[in-house]
């Protein structure tokens, strides 16, 4: 068999992924994006239009699939961050004061990183806007009128995702999840089982890879809630193709709870309570003790969540965090010197491509470099194509309101698609008010990716780490701590060490997406991945006790943190399986938390 051209790892990166487009994300963004520029034709403002359609592409980086509250949290709070720093950059002065306000911005971008998944979205398009601003200052618009206009266009986004309301149980990480019960009860009344097995396992499948999927979905306790109810949808799959095998049909209870699951998924409500039965067959039982098992791991979970949220401080950072801003100021300081010093007509772009590409909590930095070089020629190429047949004004709109609406799509399914399709759609708006060259975005890409991958591969002993089993020992280790003291009703001392608890999971969760984003390490990290949600319920259902002050049986108590330390010490030992380990924090988690 012949070689392939290109390496494998390449391959693996070039390969999107099939995941559903959110329809509602796509007509949103193509609205945002497009009723700005249709307003600057119409009105002859087209300076103010670029800046609206701009601002709402800013508000549309962070709208990925979540609960409906979620988006507008995400959406919300990247609006105002990426309104602050984009004021930050047009109120520059000039270049050396705009390279100044990048580096301010770029520490506090990063550190938010840390603070859960709305505030890295956030600093993420704080910065990116912030260096934008610098760029595409106008000469005639003053600075509050350009920051007026480019908010007006997020605000445009914001309004156009709460108004997806009406269709919100639609979005595909709850329909994928709700497909598989959907499936199930089809191949339980089907009269070709064959068939309606194999629509299951592409139930299966995508519900698989709407969730795991890089940048498919928001990673949320809305999304650990619902990878949740997939791993425990195994032994309902199990039991029902052993029913169908055997010519066996459930009970119309389980048929009523499958349905109330698939429900349940898209709406968000907490499924009712449900009891297995002790009659009938066993493979009947079977059935229903996976729907109750599954049932109560999600209430369990969701009602975990809220109990703690009050007294969560996500505000912690550890070293690899500083090694992050660290890397990022030194790139940016490069990039911004060499864009001035060149004395480039749009140096920003330098800057702007170091960093989307080193935003944290995205994957491989090596990857992303290569996939946004790759895709930035592909978007140049298109984009000359375009500006070569198309003259700007309302020729180009309809290829505006496209790419606009692929926008989505390419965020879940590739980074180098999604390059591609920004850079397009960029070149498109900014032709709209003067000369944008093409070809010389192409090389700053380039000159940005170089500088990444130059101090990336400097700074490379900083990012050495302990393997995921070592990271999950330390983890395990400080989670035991803190849940003896929690259980023990020891108060001093208590909130630093949780403080620290947080610190040490945060950084943990990082480490696994940024493994979950490389497709060389994305199998791996998949398996670890449940674990690290058990970990931070064990800690919340700990806070709990300790905030209502409930008293524990002290040798219970006591078991439960000589489990989690023995599993310290054979992590550290032995090679422990991911699954393995899962299974026994969830014993520690119902043993904390009392269920």
């Amino acid at each position: 068999m012949p070689r392939p051209l290109l390496p494998d790892w390449l391959l693996r990166q070039l390969r999107p992924r099939s995941i559903p487009a959110d329809w509602t994300r796509v007509c949103a963004v193509a609205l945002g994006i497009g009723v700005p520029q249709l307003f600057g034709l119409l009105t002859g403002r087209t300076e103010e239009a670029v800046l609206a359609s701009v601002g709402a592409l800013c508000a549309s980086f962070s709208d990925l699939t979540g609960s409906y509250r979620y988006r507008l949290r995400r959406v919300g709070l990247a609006a105002v961050l990426g309104a602050l720093g984009f004021a930050a950059g047009a109120a520059a002065p000039g270049p050396w004061w705009a390279a100044a306000a990048v580096l301010a911005v770029a520490v506090p971008s990063v550190l938010s990183s840390r603070m859960g998944d709305l505030w890295a979205s956030g600093g993420a398009h704080m910065l990116t806007f912030c260096i934008v601003a610098t760029g595409e200052q106008s000469s005639t618009l003053p600075v509050g009128e350009q920051i007026a206009w480019f908010f007006a266009g997020e605000l445009l986004l914001f309004a156009l995702v709460a108004a997806t309301w009406p269709v919100r149980g639609t979005a595909p990480a709850r329909s994928a999840v709700a497909g598989i019960f959907d499936a199930t009860l089809r191949m339980l009344d089907a009269d070709a089982p064959l068939a309606a097995r194999q629509e299951l396992t592409k139930a299966l499948n995508t519900a698989h890879d709407v969730l795991v999927g890089g940048g498919s979905m928001s990673r949320s306790r809305v999304r650990d809630r619902l990878y949740l109810v997939y791993t425990h949808a195994t032994p309902i799959v199990e039991a029902s193709v052993s029913l169908v095998h055997a010519g066996e049909r459930p009970s119309p209870r389980a048929r009523d709870a499958l349905r109330t699951l698939a429900r349940c998924m898209r709406t968000g409500e907490v499924p009712p309570p449900y009891r297995p039965a002790t009659g009938g067959s066993p493979l009947a039982r079977a059935l229903d003790r996976g729907i109750a098992d599954l049932v109560n791991a999600f209430r369990l979970a969701k009602h975990s969540a809220v109990a703690s949220e009050k007294e969560r401080v996500p505000l912690t950072f550890g070293r690899s965090t500083w090694a992050q801003v660290l890397r990022m100021v030194l790139c940016l300081v490069l990039a911004e010197g060499i864009g001035i010093l060149a004395g480039l007509d749009h140096p920003y772009w330098i800057a702007l491509t170091a960093a989307l590409v080193l935003k944290p909590n995205s994957g491989s930095v090596f990857a992303r470099t290569v996939l946004r070089a790759v895709g930035t020629v592909a978007g140049v190429l298109v984009a000359l194509l375009l500006l070569s047949l198309v003259p700007p004004g309302w020729w180009s709109l309809p290829f505006i309101v496209v790419l606009a609406a692929k926008l989505p799509v390419s965020i879940d399914r590739h980074y180098g698609l999604f390059s591609a399709v920004v850079t397009a759609l960029v070149l498109l708006q900014m032709s709209q008010i003067a000369e944008f060259h093409a070809v010389a975005r192409l090389v700053d890409t380039l000159v940005g990716c170089a500088i990444v991958l130059v101090v990336g591969f400097l700074l490379r002993p900083l990012h050495w780490g302990p393997d995921l089993e070592t990271r999950f020992a330390d983890a395990v280790a400080a989670v035991a701590e803190y849940v003896s003291q929690s259980l023990a009703g020891v108060q001093h001392g208590r909130p630093a060490l949780r403080r620290r608890t947080y610190r040490q999971l945060a950084d943990l969760r990082g480490a696994l997406q940024q493994q979950l984003m490389n497709p060389a390490t994305a199998s791996q990290a998949e398996r670890w991945w449940p674990t690290i949600s058990v970990l931070e319920r064990v800690v919340d259902a700990a806070t709990e006790k300790a905030v209502r002050n409930n008293t524990h049986d002290l040798q219970q108590a006591q078991r439960l943190v000589s489990t989690m330390r023995t599993t310290t010490r054979q992590l550290r030992a032995v090679e422990v399986p991911p699954a393995r380990l899962h299974d026994e924090l969830e014993l520690v988690y119902a043993g904390v938390a009392g269920r």
